[in-house]
């Protein structure tokens, strides 16, 4: 019986943090900020959510993705200016996504 009730746990744990967002960003998406919702992530040096994360999440078109996408933009500009103020190395192996020129021509390619 014990045995049952860890794995019931640790199971509802697991689904529990899957679709775990914080309520800032919840109530972002509720009220359909979606330039917000992507500065945040930028700022916070998050990855950019999906297309198809943004509809989960109730974006009706494409234009709810590129206000969001926009947001991020702006986001991640503050984010690794900031960086490069601060100059924090935390772990070098680690991967400077502020100097990925994979992302950079990504961008390019979509005229930001």
């Amino acid at each position: 019986m014990v045995r049952w009730g860890v794995s019931l746990l640790i199971v509802g744990a697991v689904v529990v943090m899957a679709a775990c967002i914080s309520p800032y960003e919840d109530n972002l998406a509720k009220g359909k900020e979606w330039a917000k919702l992507g500065t945040y992530h930028g700022e916070q040096g998050y990855s950019e959510w999906s297309e198809q994360d943004l509809i989960r999440r109730g974006a009706l078109s494409e234009i709810d993705y590129e206000k969001y996408r926009a947001g991020y933009l702006q986001g991640r500009f503050d984010y690794c200016r900031g960086k490069r103020e601060i100059n924090t190395v935390v772990n070098p192996a680690y991967p400077d996504d502020c100097n990925d020129k994979e992302t950079r021509s990504a961008l390019a390619d979509r005229g930001y």
